[in-house]
Formats: structure tokens, C-alpha cells, sequence
């Protein structure tokens, strides 16, 4: 018994000792310790943080004993509930709030009870811009120098968030904060978003307690790939008119309700970034003619440009001194448009305007949500206009398939006539003309992808903490970067940023914080944010204490290929801008100031070896299929039994660019079968191989391989019906010659015996939909077929598959 209580006594001791350390930095502990109800702030330099030591007394007996519950751990007092939004691909100059003609209600309430900032800064890139933003650190440093479909192996662009670099969910989680993450999810790197994870870099790995969202970097809002934490869910399946961006609103708003009403003291993080307005441009018909109806896009994207610019200098977006750079000479004069253009173009810019209208109402509600639940008081509300510049990624026409960009095939405009009475529908995909991006820049030059100029990066951000943010309505033009964000979110809560996360040692955010702005005589403090370096896909920029220098971008992004770029290093010429008094870089002063420029360029190489930004590579769609270290790296032959669904590109066979054969073993039942055997893609790309359905019972269980090329043109094989009992099918096909994209010959074979042979003039080059997935004995989200063989998803194997294998040839994407 004496040796009971010496332990005890001794134990007690050293956890008071402990505790009463903690207690010198977090100084906050409600009720008394070792009660049930008592709850604790915490240091934060080591996450998680150690277990408190048992300070009650242990005996022999509980009756004698006396017992000591840890405390809970809260955040410190005051600290108010944050909601960080994030829209994508929007453009400084598409919203009201920024001058532009959509408009968005929504950002101007935050505007109208915070502060605009109108010279904020992404990456220029949808998933280098998200790494920054949830680590507070640069892209190249997390590993996200480009986005993760095109990640290669270095240190900077291996699309993998260094364990040292921890992110703000894990921070405000160990800190007692609800975390929660609604929408695009493009940081997990797309070689581990399979079902055999792993799921360290999942949201749920990465600190959120909560997702709802879609994995890469788009998807469709009426059928999109959707997960639950990381399990797929389809809530749009016999559920007509579902919507993602007003599903995942639902989603936040119930989310927050529960939160209140279970744990009514536990401040939330909620990360909300819709897909809005990447493409496709997906908003409802009641939208659609909302925006339709205000004509806003009639008069043609140089008008538009101009009335942006007014908006700008009428509202304090842009000073007086501000210029209107010049239009682009590689892209079109709205006069210069045939009818036929001008008719297609307004109807894609109609579309989008709706799209970003319609996610500005559904960000209403989650905010008229935070309000009805009295928080709006307490809550810190970051609200940024796009993760990078608008996209020119529809090329020079747009397309009603995004996917047709990406394996960089234009859409002539009579084609896309066929769509138009459809576009943003779910028959469509779609992305407006490159003319457009940059009129939604106004009043930059260039657009997403490219970081050297303001239009890729420039973003503007509304902010709203009421009582703290006292210049109610206010305009700051201090440069800012996305990296800021983690450390304004940090000083708000009172959270210190950790030393160790799980016993990593941590490197220091690389942002500051904001909260300096806040203030009613805080508009013309000097920026705290000094230098800061850009890059991507070779392009570049330094920005130091009110210069830029920046290179003139030798690639156009709204004509993606494979083609050689020049010399990364030797082939890209330098301008140079004074933003402090020339904020739109209209005025290149390289001429005038060579000295200042070499000072610049040599400061970007002291940045660059810095942050991770070497090597420097300047290809773009000939990274795409780069190999990655994934489920299927070095893999030729594959196996599947039965059912299996929702699989990834990274985790499925490829049979881009090279032959492949497909074996299927399968029973057919009395009666006979239908339905899917495998396929790959959906409406807007992708094969499949599978029994027809039929008409009125007619052609049911024809065995067919269908080829869809971007939903451009669809080539099928067709064999007969399979009767009752087991039959193997094999599809092979062989490309023509090496190559990208190349042609060639598919044989469809049933029990040993041809029954098809067909041609491919042009296969896909280089990715299938990256929203779709790989299915064995269904087909989920969307069908390959159109017309001819038309079924209804999941269009279920009424067969069994005893065995399917797949066989891959080497791939022949260039003859050297």
C-alpha cells in the first residue's frame, strides 16, 4: 500500500509540474482539473500535445482512490470560428465587387462589412495555388511547383506536402477546432487517390476531420466524383437536377447546424472551395436565364473589358493613375468575329457568368447559415476571388469538352453547334474562348498558367471579422500573397504555430499575416509581404519591394501541345515594372532600367534555390504521362475478379499510346446477359466493353467494344448475342505507328473467332476524363455510349466475370 501511494503522490506531482509549464504559455483552464467538465488551451509547439500525467491518487480500492480525467482541449478565449473560401479559376475582373458586370452579392457583403484587397496573389495554378493556401508556405515548397497531374520527381514537384510542412487543418484540429473541408480536394497527388490509399494526403490525412468533395482538378457538378471522407458516394443517381455546388452547400450548412447544437463553445474551420468557375461550367437552368436575360456579355469581350475598367476606377479597385493594358494581338477583336462566333461566344460567357452568379448565391447561404446560428460575429471570413487567373484553357473557340484542350484537339465553331442549345448542361463539359479569360483579367495582361503577370495571379479577396476589422468597407493595396493566409488565420486564433507535428520538427510558415491591415488608419501601412518569387512551367517573376521583374511568356496557354518549348533558361526574354506606381504593369521599363533588372533576376535564382523551384521545366502536356511512382508503375499485366468500381486513372491500366488486349471470362445466365464488362471514361471520353441492352428486348447481349474520342466520334465492334454458358471475349488493338494519339486497328474476338475488325483514325493522346473512372462489372458517374448502344449508368454485368485480364504493350509515344 505504501509503495500505491508513493507512486501516486509522485505521479501527481510531476503532472502538476507539467501542467503548471503548459499553464505559462496557454495561462487558460475552465473548471477544475481532473473534473469531467475542466478544459484546457495548450502551448501548440508540439502537436499533438503530450498526455497530461494522472494526477488523482491511486489505492488498492476505488473507493479510496481518486480519480482525474484529462481536460479537453479547447482553443484560447476569443478565438473566433473561420471560413475560408476559395473559388476557382474566377478572374480579378469577373465579380461585381471587383468592377466586373456578374454579379456577386455575396463577396460584396463581406466587402461591405471588411475590407477588398485588390492586390493579392495566387501561383497562377489551380493545385500549386491550394498547397500554399492550407500550408502557408510556397508551392514549390510543398512539393506543388505544377499541378498534380503533371508532378515529376523532385523535391518541388512531386505533388507530396513534406511531413515537416503541416497544413492548417492539423494546426486548428490539435487545437481543439472542428475542421471540415467542402469541395475541390487537388493536393491529393493523383498516384495515391485510389481505394488502397494510402490516405496520409486525403483531407482526412491532412488535419480535416470533415470532407465532402471531389478529387482532382475538376469535375462534373451533375455527375461529379464525390467522396465522404474517402469513400465515393452518388447522390445524384435518380435525383434529377441535383447540383453539386447547391448539394455541397446543404452539405456545410448541416454540417455547421450539427456542430452547434452538439458542441456549442467549439469554434469551426471549414474550408469551402467550390469548382465554380473551372470548367465545366456547370450552373442550373434557372441560372442560365437569369444571367442569359441581362444581356451582360452582348456588346463582345473588348466592350466588356472597358466597362470593367470604368467599374474599377469608379469603385477604388484601381487608382487613378492605373492603366488599361492592351489588348492581345494574338487573340481576336470582338469585330472581327463572324455572326456565327459572336452567337457561340456570348452563349459559353453566358454560361460562366451564370456559373460564378449561381456558386456566389450558394456561398450566400452557407454565410446566411454562419448568421442564423449567431456566429457571424465570430467569425473570420476570407473570401478569395479564384485560385489563379480566368482560364484560356477552351483554346481560341472554347469547347464543349474540356477534355478536348487537354489532349490538345480545337473544336472548330460550326462543330460546336451541335452543343449549343445544351452548353452547361450534362451533356456538355464546358469552357468559354480564350477571349474571354482575358476580358475577365481586366485590367491585367494574361491569364491562368501564367505567373510572370498580374492576370494569372491577381485575385481579389474580401475579408470580414466584425469588431476586429474596424474600416468597414475599406480598400488596401498592400501586396499579399496566398501564403499569407495560414499565418493571418493563425494570429487571429491566438494559435502558435507548432515546432513538432507527430514528432516532426516543423519548418517555419513562409507568409505573413494580414491582421496588420485591419485597422481604420491601417490603408497605407507598408506591406509586410516584401519579396516574393513566382514560377510556373518555366515562366517567371520576382516581385521585391514594389518591382516586378518577369518574363514574357514564349508559350500561349490557350494553345496547349506537345511541341518543344525553347530553352528554359536562354529563351525567354525579361520586362521589368515599377507596380508601386504602375499597378497594372502596363509600362515596361527593362530598357530604362538594366540594372534594376539584373538585381531582380539575380534575387528570383537566390528565391528559386530557396523554395524548391529547380530545375526549371518549361513542358506542359508532354508531362502528363510522365511516370509516377503509382499502383500500376511497371506494370504490363492486370487482373480483376467480379465487381470493382471507382478507380482512378493512376491506379487503372493505361492504354494511352500503345497496344493492349482485354480478356474477359464470363457466364451468361439462362435468358441471357447485359451490361458492362470494363470501361475506362464516360460521355466525354473513355472505352467500354459490354453486352447491349437492346431495344424493346431486341439485340440484347451483343458483345461490343466502344471507342469514344472526346465525344467527337465514337467507333464501335459488335459481335452477337451470347448465349447461356461461359465465353471468353478478347478486344486487341495495335496502334499504326508511334506516336501520340496515333491510329490504328482493333479485333474483337468471341470464344476464338473473329467477329469484328475496325480502324481508329486518332485515338486519345493523353488523358481520358480525369473525373471518370476505371469499372469492372459496372459504369458509374457517366456512359461511354451516346445513341448507338445507349444504356443508363451503372448498367450492371447481369453475367458474371470469372476472370479479366488485361495485357500491355510498351508505350510508343515518340519515334526517336
Amino acid at each position: 500500500m505504501n509503495v500505491v501511494r508513493h507512486f501516486a503522490v509522485a505521479t501527481a506531482t510531476a503532472a502538476t509540474l507539467a501542467l503548471a509549464h503548459q499553464a505559462a504559455f496557454a495561462q487558460e483552464v475552465t473548471g477544475k482539473l481532473g473534473s469531467p467538465e475542466a478544459t484546457t488551451t495548450i502551448d501548440g509547439r508540439q502537436l499533438p500535445p503530450p498526455d497530461p500525467r494522472f494526477e488523482g491518487e491511486i489505492r488498492e480500492k476505488a473507493s479510496e482512490s481518486t480519480p482525474w480525467w484529462p481536460p479537453r482541449v479547447v482553443p484560447p478565449k476569443g478565438a473566433p470560428n473561420v471560413l475560408l473560401i476559395m473559388t476557382d479559376d474566377q478572374g480579378f475582373g469577373a465579380p461585381s465587387t471587383f468592377g466586373g458586370v456578374i454579379p456577386t452579392p455575396t463577396m460584396d457583403r463581406i466587402a461591405n462589412a471588411g475590407l477588398r484587397y485588390t492586390n493579392f496573389h495566387s501561383t497562377s495554378l489551380c493545385s500549386p495555388t491550394r498547397a500554399a493556401i492550407i500550408t502557408g508556405r510556397n508551392h514549390h515548397s510543398v512539393g506543388f511547383g505544377v499541378v498534380n497531374e503533371i508532378a515529376t520527381g523532385y523535391p518541388g514537384y512531386d505533388s507530396i506536402i513534406p511531413i515537416e510542412k503541416g497544413t492548417i487543418g492539423t494546426i486548428l484540429k490539435e487545437n481543439g477546432y472542428a475542421t471540415s473541408w467542402f469541395g475541390k480536394d487537388h493536393n491529393t497527388p493523383s498516384f495515391q487517390s485510389s481505394q488502397a490509399g494510402p490516405f496520409g494526403q486525403w483531407p482526412n490525412g491532412m488535419g480535416f476531420e470533415y470532407f465532402y468533395g471531389f478529387v482532382g482538378g475538376d469535375a462534373s457538378q451533375w455527375q461529379p466524383n464525390l467522396f465522404r471522407n474517402t469513400t465515393p458516394i452518388f447522390p445524384y443517381l435518380d435525383n434529377p437536377g441535383w447540383n453539386l455546388e447547391t448539394a455541397m452547400a446543404d452539405e456545410a450548412i448541416q454540417y455547421m447546424k450539427q456542430l452547434k447544437e452538439l458542441a456549442p463553445d467549439k469554434p469551426f474551420f471549414i474550408y469551402y472551395v467550390p469548382g465554380a468557375t473551372h470548367a465545366p461550367h456547370h450552373p442550373t437552368p434557372e441560372w442560365i436565364k437569369k444571367i442569359s436575360d441581362m444581356h451582360l456579355f452582348d456588346e463582345g469581350w473588348n466592350t466588356v473589358r472597358e466597362k470593367i475598367f470604368e467599374n474599377q476606377k469608379r469603385l477604388g479597385i484601381m487608382p487613378e493613375n492605373a492603366q488599361l493594358t492592351p489588348w492581345p494581338k494574338d487573340l481576336p477583336e470582338w469585330n472581327s468575329l463572324s455572326f456565327e462566333e459572336k452567337k457561340l461566344f456570348i452563349r459559353q460567357a453566358d454560361i460562366y457568368g451564370a456559373y460564378l452568379a449561381y456558386a456566389d448565391h450558394e456561398i450566400g447561404r452557407v454565410i446566411q447559415a454562419v448568421d442564423d446560428l449567431g456566429e457571424l460575429d465570430n467569425t473570420l471570413i476570407i473570401y478569395i476571388g479564384g485560385d489563379n487567373g480566368a482560364s484560356a484553357e477552351g483554346m481560341l473557340n472554347g469547347t464543349p469538352n474540356e477534355f478536348t484542350t487537354f489532349n490538345g484537339v480545337p473544336v472548330p465553331v460550326k462543330d460546336q453547334f451541335l452543343w449549343y442549345p445544351f452548353w452547361g448542361s450534362e451533356r456538355t463539359f464546358p469552357h468559354f474562348a480564350a477571349g474571354w479569360a482575358w476580358a475577365m483579367d481586366t485590367p491585367f495582361k494574361w491569364v491562368k498558367q501564367v505567373p510572370s503577370h498580374f492576370g494569372g495571379t491577381a485575385q481579389g479577396v474580401v475579408m470580414s471579422w466584425p469588431g476586429h476589422i474596424t474600416d468597414v468597407g475599406g480598400i488596401r493595396r498592400q501586396f499579399h500573397h496566398v501564403i499569407d493566409i495560414v499565418p493571418t488565420i493563425l494570429e487571429a486564433t491566438g494559435i502558435t504555430q507548432p515546432d513538432t507535428i507527430d514528432g516532426i520538427g516543423q519548418a517555419p510558415v513562409e507568409g505573413v499575416s494580414m491582421a496588420y491591415t485591419w485597422g481604420k488608419d491601417d490603408a497605407d501601412a507598408p506591406s509586410t509581404h516584401v519579396t516574393q518569387y513566382f514560377e510556373m512551367l518555366g515562366n517567371r517573376a520576382i516581385y521585391h519591394d514594389g518591382w516586378v521583374a518577369a518574363t514574357t511568356p514564349v508559350t500561349l496557354p490557350w494553345e496547349l501541345s506537345t511541341a518543344t518549348p525553347p530553352d528554359v533558361t536562354t529563351g525567354y526574354n525579361w520586362e521589368l515594372y515599377n507596380v508601386a506606381d504602375d499597378p497594372t504593369q502596363a509600362s515596361d521599363l527593362a530598357a530604362q532600367h538594366p540594372e534594376k533588372l539584373k538585381e531582380l533576376q539575380d534575387l528570383f535564382y537566390v528565391e528559386a534555390a530557396k523554395y524548391n523551384v529547380l530545375p526549371l521545366d518549361n513542358s506542359t502536356l508532354a508531362r502528363w504521362n510522365t511516370p509516377r511512382p503509382s499502383l500500376t508503375a511497371g506494370r504490363t499485366e492486370f487482373t480483376y475478379r467480379g465487381v470493382l468500381s471507382d478507380v482512378p486513372a493512376a491506379a487503372a491500366p493505361s492504354t494511352l499510346n500503345k497496344g493492349y488486349t482485354i480478356t474477359a471470362q464470363v457466364e451468361i445466365p439462362e435468358g441471357g446477359a447485359e451490361g458492362m464488362i470494363v470501361t475506362h471514361g464516360g460521355r466525354f471520353g473513355g472505352y467500354g466493353l459490354f453486352l447491349s441492352k437492346g431495344e424493346f428486348g431486341v439485340g440484347r447481349g451483343k458483345v461490343v467494344f466502344l471507342y469514344n474520342l472526346l465525344d467527337l466520334k465514337r467507333t464501335a465492334w459488335e459481335g452477337p448475342e451470347l448465349e447461356a454458358g461461359k465465353h471468353t471475349i478478347v478486344f486487341e488493338f495495335k496502334p499504326d505507328e508511334p506516336g501520340l494519339g496515333k491510329g490504328g486497328t482493333g479485333v474483337l474476338s468471341v470464344d476464338g473467332k473473329e467477329v469484328a475488325r475496325n480502324s481508329l483514325e486518332h485515338t486519345t493522346p493523353i488523358t481520358f476524363p480525369e473525373d471518370e473512372t476505371f469499372d469492372v462489372g459496372l459504369d458509374t458517374r457517366t456512359g461511354v455510349a451516346l445513341v448507338e448502344y445507349r444504356y443508363d449508368v451503372p448498367f450492371r454485368f447481369t453475367g458474371t466475370i470469372d476472370r479479366l485480364d488485361f495485357a500491355l504493350a510498351p508505350e510508343v509515344t515518340a519515334a526517336k
